[in-house]
């Protein structure tokens, strides 16, 4: 029988399809009997708390093997990636950038792409804040920058909350991201407005939020 999951704050597709031992989020994800969540989340990779998913019956595979031999199977788990675009303020890719990033504990020296890119695989008891120095010039013994960013919180920009996440993550301050229309959201929405040449009228409309999603890249 399919059972029904209610996603939590933190959880993500990769973490329950693994869970639920699915070979691949897409799998679950593009299951028909998720047609409705899949229609409510377009980007599968940014859920809400409290989304519904159901779990169908994973179909068994049959396979013929001879007897009397070893026999080697490899199971396929779904992997989990951090991914990261690291620009200057004035909006410039920082490329070829050296980033040490402190995820559970466990420390990554790295280096960012020719576009500025960003991408670690994130492993068992990483699902937590990571810490990141980002140092811009080559000799640099301290970091030049040192952010903090919480692993897997980002909320779909459909929700308010997540529109305030990534207004304060933009420089717009909305305060808390806790989904409240208060005079600091509106205050924060107009300045993105402002910013981007949209109507200010402090509403995150479906044009506020396109160009959210456009500008923070999710």
């Amino acid at each position: 029988m399919p059972t029904i999951h209610t996603v939590a704050q933190g959880e993500t597709l990769t973490r329950i399809a693994k869970q639920y031992n699915y070979g691949s989020m897409e799998a679950l994800y593009s299951h028909p009997d998720n047609a409705d969540f899949k229609t409510l989340r377009p980007d599968p990779n940014i859920i809400f708390e409290g989304d519904e998913i159901i779990i169908p019956d994973i179909d068994g595979k049959k396979i013929s093997v001879r007897s009397g031999r070893t026999h080697i199977f490899c199971v396929k788990k779904p992997r989990e990636y951090f991914r990261l675009q690291v620009e200057s303020l004035s909006g410039k890719a920082l490329a070829n950038t050296r980033i040490v990033v402190d995820m559970g504990g466990e420390k990554i020296d790295t280096m960012t792409d020719g576009k500025g890119m960003l991408e670690l695989e994130m492993t068992e008891g990483t699902e937590c804040d990571a810490i990141l120095d980002v140092y811009t010039k080559p000799d640099s013994q301290e970091p030049d920058f040192t952010f903090k960013a919480k692993l897997t919180y980002l909320d779909p920009v459909e929700e308010l909350s997540g529109v305030q996440a990534r207004c304060n993550a933009l420089g717009f301050d909305c305060g808390v991201a806790d989904g409240i229309m208060g005079t600091k959201t509106r205050t924060g929405v107009k300045g993105f407005q402002a910013h981007h040449k949209l109507d200010v009228d402090g509403v995150p409309g479906p044009l506020t939020k396109a160009k959210l999603k456009e500008v923070y890249g999710s």
